[in-house]
């Protein structure tokens, strides 16, 4: 039997990544002109859009252009000046002795010996901090510990290192002076060695509420970072990643079928390759080699149900029953956007208790807020499913 060639996963790379090469070459473009310019990356965007299959593409490439890597998986415990500190110290230690080892072989085969002179050489001393004590300590630790891996990669004929982190919207820095500011250290450090030209660059890689945690650091980092949005797929893209995995494998669709996928699923990568992978194990279960309209139409609730219970429903169940029923009192809202006013009229909770429950929404990555009182969901199609839920329910 022939594997299904799509995947609908967290990060699984597709067969066919549609609608990403002029962002793949800005960022090597960006790569090829550090460290004279720094290669600092924001990328943002809802869910299910791509933005891990690409960010790990970028890995990809950065090795490919001779740049050692650490890509980190960012979760919530991560949220911290110890934490975070200890997460990077882990990873870059790892690729230091990578690189150690990697120096040891090519320079045992000869021919390496140059690379054995490389080093690189930081001023840390005597630098003005905006911040507390604890913190100018823990981010010249960190700028430390990031030059020892540079130098290290360095001396194994690389270009720099970079990293990248997915989710990054899970650093953000406490309001209070003597609190946790782990994304104001992150960027202290990573800028401070890029202003005396080392060779390090930073992708940032997380939903849009990243862009507001990115300004209210205690940086510059408005200054840092190159943004780059990352959206559904155009309509040719989208036909491609639907189609282009059919390739080679004896299976067709018609057009009215992939029409149909492309008009439902408005061009967001995950859910063209969940549609794609639940129409191929029907075919597969009806021994047709033809996806057509027909075997849509059989399995459609079942396509619903997969995508509830894999993407939106552990969004929902980890919240409070407070924020689930504040959910549940928007599907009565007009949307987009989700006016607090409007939501403020059809809770039956005060007015600042909405406000509240706004804002842990906000941390639970479940909404995001542009503009004053104007909230959207972090994954597209979420009020549809919020309202198939109610449906349920009742």
């Amino acid at each position: 039997m022939q594997k299904n060639p799509y995947r609908p996963g967290v990060g699984l790379q597709p067969v066919h990544l549609a609608g990403r090469d002029q962002q793949i070459k800005r960022f090597r473009a960006t790569l090829a002109a550090a460290p004279e310019i720094p290669a600092n990356l924001r990328l943002t965007g809802l869910r299910g859009v791509g933005k891990t299959v690409l960010l790990r593409r970028f890995d990809e490439v950065a090795t490919e252009d001779g740049w050692a890597t650490a890509l980190l998986e960012l979760e919530p415990r991560h949220n911290g000046n110890e934490r975070l500190t200890a997460l990077l110290r882990g990873h870059l230690e790892r690729l230091q002795s990578a690189m150690s080892a990697a120096f040891r072989l090519k320079d045992a085969v000869g021919g390496f010996v140059e690379a054995a002179r490389r080093s690189v050489t930081v001023s840390i001393e005597g630098l003005e901090w905006s911040f507390g004590g604890d913190l100018a300590t823990r981010t010249t630790a960190l700028a430390e510990l990031l030059t020892e891996t540079v130098s290290a990669a360095s001396r194994a004929g690389r270009e720099g290192v970079v990293l990248l982190f997915d989710e990054a919207q899970i650093l953000s820095d406490e309001k209070s002076r003597d609190g946790d500011h782990p994304m104001s250290m992150l960027l202290a450090a990573v800028s401070m060695l890029q202003q005396q030209g080392v060779p390090v660059a930073l992708v940032l890689c997380g939903l849009p509420t990243l862009t507001i945690n990115l300004l209210e650091a205690r940086t510059y980092s408005e200054r840092m970072f190159r943004g780059d949005e990352v959206s559904s797929l155009p309509a040719p893209e989208a036909r491609q990643a639907f189609t282009v995995p059919l390739e080679g494998t004896g299976r067709t669709a018609t057009d009215a079928v992939v029409d149909r996928v492309l008009h439902t699923v408005e061009g967001y990568p995950y859910f063209i390759q969940l549609w794609g992978a639940e129409l191929w194990d029907a075919a597969t279960y009806a021994e047709q080699q033809t996806l057509t309209t027909e075997l849509l139409d059989a399995i459609d609730d079942e396509i619903y149900r997969r995508l509830d219970l894999d993407f939106y429903a552990p969004r929902v169940d980890s919240l409070t029953p407070a924020e689930q029923d504040l959910l549940s009192d928007a599907t009565a809202c007009s949307y987009p956007p989700l006016l607090a006013s409007e939501i403020g009229g059809r809770s039956p909770k005060s007015v600042g208790n909405v406000n509240v429950l706004l804002g842990r929404l906000i941390k639970a990555n479940v909404l995001y807020r542009q503009g004053k009182g104007r909230y959207f969901y972090t994954a597209p199609g979420f009020e549809d499913y919020l309202r198939r839920r109610a449906a349920r329910e009742r």
